[in-house]
């Protein structure tokens, strides 16, 4: 049975959005489930996270939550362990095998810059993975084409 996947994208003010992947866990309302994304800053560089029983009624940020792509339920894991928000980078699943191997943005050179590689650059990377590996649809990426990078 295939489950939706969900570009989640976050405000960051007059810089460029936050850009995460939502799985909602199964039996919740979705608002519960877990985040996949890199997370750091353009000066520092940034790193693999797996966020997992996040919730978005905890949310302060503005955000948008869109359809990405379904998934086949085989290449995701729920791992709800005491259903506490918990931050981790062992990868439980095939979703986040392939965020393993899709390296984050280092440190730019010029971090303010409109070139500088930040997580929205990251995840059409990841994405173009999973379109590779056969897990996603290629309308995946059409969608990422379209999404907002600031709002």
């Amino acid at each position: 049975m295939p489950r939706p996947i969900y570009l989640a994208i976050f405000s960051n003010g007059p810089r460029p959005a936050h850009w995460s992947i939502f799985i909602p866990t199964i039996n919740s309302t979705n608002q519960q489930g877990k985040i996949i994304h890199v997370t750091g800053t353009t000066a520092t560089g940034f790193f693999l996270e797996f966020k997992r029983n996040y919730d978005f009624s905890t949310e302060d940020r503005k955000y948008q939550v869109v359809p990405l792509a379904d998934v086949e339920e085989r290449y995701i894991a729920d791992t709800v362990g005491d259903g506490k928000l918990s931050r981790d980078t062992t990868a439980r699943d095939r979703l986040e095998s392939v965020a393993t191997v899709v390296k984050p943005p280092g440190p730019s050179p010029e971090p303010f810059g409109k070139d500088a590689l930040n997580c929205p650059h990251w995840m059409v990377e990841y994405v173009s993975n999973l379109v590779n590996e056969g897990v996603v649809a290629e309308c995946a990426l059409e969608m990422l084409e379209d999404a907002p990078r600031r709002f």
